[in-house]
């Protein structure tokens, strides 16, 4: 899918949603360190994988049932979604249920790209026979709450308290969508 955004920010901006090829990796890996280090998004501050390992996760994805997605901006990978069976589809008790990650670069927020992940990664799903979706955010975090309701998630549940941001508290809420 090859999109314009609305907000220019370079010169010819086309904003290109695909599925994520080893080539990718360099730039999944350096997009995650860049959201991780702003401390306030992610759990982990690091990714925990080197470009080698997300190069052979890209390689191993069981494309039938697992989606990695980039948003490539030319030629920089700006976002990234993931759409992974839950609990790794270790039990037949949750194949029906797929589990949402995403990050966008700090740059390139509230231009429509995590809705253009979203659009895709929704529809991804429905192809192949999904009954839900799910995540996680944090309670501080009112732009990626507003995106996932605005796709028709709800929240399913809070674990009050959860983490630490800074000084502050926040709780980790959790989001299910039915497709």
């Amino acid at each position: 899918m090859v999109f314009t955004l609305f907000k220019r920010i370079e010169k010819n901006p086309t904003l290109t949603i695909r599925e994520a090829n080893i080539k990718d990796a360099k730039g999944i890996v350096k997009l995650i360190e860049s959201v991780g280090k702003e401390k306030i998004y992610m759990v982990s501050e690091e990714p925990g994988w080197t470009e080698e390992e997300e190069r052979q996760m890209i390689k191993r994805l069981d494309r039938g049932k697992d989606l990695i997605l980039v948003a490539d901006y030319g030629g920089q990978i700006v976002g990234c979604l993931t759409l992974f069976r839950y609990y790794g589809g270790r039990s037949s008790k949750v194949q029906h249920v797929g589990e949402i990650g995403i990050s966008v670069d700090a740059k390139y927020r509230n231009i429509g790209i995590g809705s253009k992940l979203f659009e895709y990664a929704i529809d991804w799903a429905k192809k192949r026979s999904y009954s839900k979706l799910c995540l996680s955010v944090f309670s501080s975090n009112a732009n990626a709450i507003h995106l996932y309701q605005k796709y028709g998630f709800e929240e399913e549940g809070r674990r009050k308290k959860q983490f630490k941001i800074g000084n502050e508290y926040v709780d980790e809420i959790m989001m299910g969508l039915f497709l």
